[in-house]
């Protein structure tokens, strides 16, 4: 059994651009997929579809085998499938941490006691715990994405859908994200523009290609010989688009 399916997906902008067309992705319980295309693509596009936040034109979206196709199912969806947003400011609204981070479980009908307590849990398991009191616009970029993180994982999901986590951070808390993204015990799709990140993070790995999701192997390091500036400084390069 599939733990989430979207198939038969078609999605055009009003701009006219079409951005899939008979497209189809599945995740099975357990499984890290990484989702790397170029800019402009839909991947972005396919988590808001995913969620019920963006209608396409048609999709057969089924999380347990069981079809998704109204807006109560797609609410019911969204208490197991946590969408962790690429810029962190979108996500928090409170001014402090455990205020974010309590506002899932209390939709989901917890106590103010048992969302505290599961809150709580959350940022302990990230350990980020001594952030609960803090004021959200004053972390950095790195708290920021843990906070996010805590905001989706408090709602105990089974699906976590991660847009660019990894994006903006510095090294160590790049490498710190990782680590506690391989912890996580919950089914995963990543996007990213950052390979190594996601060969760290990922057991399968697609792309957008002509509307369509397609598997591709695992981003593997490899020489190559080119002329540049410095080029004779060691040195590494990154995916930029």
């Amino acid at each position: 059994m599939s733990l989430l399916e979207i198939k038969n997906l078609n999605l055009t902008y009003p701009n006219g651009k079409k951005i899939f067309e008979n497209a189809e992705i599945t995740l099975q319980p357990g499984e890290s997929q990484a989702l790397w295309s170029p800019n402009g693509t839909g991947k972005t596009s396919l988590f808001r579809v995913v969620t019920g936040l963006l209608k396409p034109q048609t999709a057969d979206i089924f999380l347990e085998d069981k079809a998704v196709t109204n807006e109560e199912e797609f609410k019911a969806l969204r208490l197991k499938v946590g969408f962790v947003l690429q810029h962190a400011d979108d996500q928090l609204f409170f001014p402090q941490v455990i205020d974010d981070v309590a506002f899932g479980p209390l939709n989901q009908g917890l106590s103010e006691k048992e969302a505290r307590k599961v809150s709580e849990e959350a940022l302990s398991n990230l350990g980020i715990l001594e952030l609960k009191d803090a004021l959200s616009y004053e972390l950095s970029g790195g708290q920021k994405k843990l906070v996010t993180l805590a905001c989706v994982l408090s709602m105990k999901p089974q699906v976590l859908l991660l847009d660019e986590p990894t994006n903006g951070l510095d090294v160590d808390s790049k490498q710190r994200l990782i680590e506690v993204i391989n912890k996580i015990d919950a089914a995963k799709i990543i996007i990213s523009h950052d390979p190594d990140m996601l060969s760290s993070t990922c057991t399968k790995f697609s792309t957008i290609r002509n509307c369509r999701i397609e598997s591709i192997a695992k981003p593997e390091m490899h020489e190559h010989w080119h002329t540049h500036f410095y080029g004779g400084v060691p040195h590494t390069h990154h995916e930029s688009t």
